[in-house]
């Protein structure tokens, strides 16, 4: 039987939505994981059937690309796929979202890790127990996404601690979380005034329950805001890496 690429729908709620009727970038995220979790179970290696096999899979980096950002009462479709192994070491996995009459929103990249529970190390994603489908070629965003290096002028803006609702069934902080974290970060002449054109991810280091993280941010660049997540006890170790984009 032909591959299909997965697509889902969603409505932008009331509670999707920040204090401009706009919806919140964590909630896309949220949007996009749903869709990634429908990909994995329709096509034979969802979460359970993994983890029984001794297996999982964990989230790296993750790119973003907004042409529109949706407002409540907006419905949406997000298709996902996995495009490639890279290097043997990772899984690219894109999204296109588009609006209910098919015009491009959004597009989006990523990469995860295919990870041994036993020892705890990445594999070759092609030795998973159940193989990933492939659609080799199609590509949302074509370019690769890189570490973010540390900009000039870092300044610790606040402290957050890793509380029970920023977990996932994974005992460690939710991808999605930190785009709240990151957003956070912006003040509110940005949010109001500033488009955001794209934002990257790189998760580095698993954030477990009562850690406390520094958020760092750097001196912006002319279109870009960078944004760390560095363990408070350790500035050595960083959990995560964000830039945001602006349009202007």
């Amino acid at each position: 039987m032909e591959q299909e690429i997965t697509t889902k729908n969603f409505e932008v709620r009331f509670s999707d939505c920040d204090h401009h009727s706009r919806l919140k970038l964590s909630n896309l995220f949220l949007f996009m994981e749903d869709t990634a979790i429908t990909d994995a179970e329709r096509n034979g290696f969802g979460l359970w059937k993994m983890m029984k096999a001794g297996y999982t899979t964990v989230i790296t980096r993750m790119k973003i690309r907004i042409l529109h950002q949706p407002v409540w009462g907006e419905k949406l479709s997000i298709s996902t796929w996995a495009k490639d192994f890279y290097k043997d070491k990772v899984v690219l996995k894109d999204y296109s979202i588009v609006d209910s009459q098919g015009n491009s929103i959004a597009q989006a990249t990523s990469s995860w890790l295919l990870v041994n529970m036993k020892t705890g190390k990445s594999e070759n994603p092609a030795n998973s127990p159940y193989p990933i489908p492939l659609f080799q070629g199609k590509n949302a965003l074509p370019e690769m996404m890189d570490i973010l290096n540390p900009e000039i002028e870092p300044k610790i803006i606040r402290t957050e601690t890793a509380k029970y609702s920023d977990l996932d069934m994974n005992n460690h902080v939710n991808h999605c979380r930190y785009v709240d974290w990151v957003m956070d970060s912006l003040d509110v002449e940005e949010i109001k005034n500033r488009r955001i054109r794209s934002i990257q991810m790189n998760y580095i280091s698993q954030i477990p329950l009562g850690a406390k993280v520094d958020i760092v941010r750097f001196k912006n660049t002319n279109h870009h805001a960078y944004i760390f997540g560095m363990n408070a006890d350790d500035h050595t170790q960083c959990h995560f890496q964000a830039r945001i984009g602006f349009s202007d």
